[in-house]
């Protein structure tokens, strides 16, 4: 991925984003064939290295092309939003401005190899808690019948993708006059999803390098 060094993230932003995002497109190459299955995951950030656990269908015959690969993509993208000439300050002054784009994404490759019956029981597990979390009435895993439990895993191929390399990328107008920023994030605090989430982000890394 191309990053500007005003853009670079730091390696333990680029870690907490990807916790917070949950779910990316897996990508793989296995004989000129290139393949991509997006997938939620599980982040596990502490471990050396860093280790994500995530399941495919088994009925989706990508899994079995991913665990053959040499190396496997992980992107991760947590907001993107359309910036309009129009919101900097610093029109006014010379016209010299054009339209882009911001957003905050992250890369991550490593190598995929299969998760154990007690990882992907822990999986699971880990995924429904993490998810759940904000709900007024949580669901658990243990709440639906364990032999629909034992039949649905059987559908699924659970992996783990041992990390060799994490880059993050933060576009948030960081490459602006100080003034067109803050307009930026003004105009996207009261904007769309998209736009709350960059502004969220802004708030949350004045520095994001």
């Amino acid at each position: 991925m191309y990053v500007p060094q005003a853009f670079t993230m730091s390696a333990e932003n680029a870690v907490d984003a990807l916790q917070n995002i949950g779910a990316g497109y897996f990508v793989t190459e296995h004989h000129g064939q290139i393949d991509a299955t997006f997938l939620p995951f599980f982040v596990h950030a502490d471990d050396s290295p860093i280790r994500i656990w995530a399941h495919f269908a088994k009925a989706n015959s990508h899994w079995k092309s991913a665990l053959a690969a040499q190396q496997c993509l992980l992107i991760a993208h947590l907001a993107d939003a359309y910036v309009s000439p129009s919101l900097y300050p610093s029109k006014q002054i010379d016209e010299k401005v054009v339209p882009t784009w911001n957003y905050v994404t992250v890369e991550v490759r490593g190598t995929l190899q299969p998760l154990d019956d007690l990882g992907e029981a822990q999986l699971l597990q880990m995924l429904t808690e993490t998810h759940e979390r904000a709900s007024e009435n949580p669901w658990a895993v243990a709440e639906a019948p364990a032999d629909f439990i034992a039949a649905q895993r059987r559908a699924i191929v659970s992996v783990e993708l041992v990390v060799s390399e994490i880059t993050g990328k933060a576009k948030a107008s960081q490459n602006r006059r100080a003034e067109d920023a803050a307009a930026v994030k003004s105009a996207f605090e009261e904007g769309s999803d998209a736009q709350r989430n960059i502004a969220q982000w802004m708030n949350s890394h004045d520095d994001p390098i």
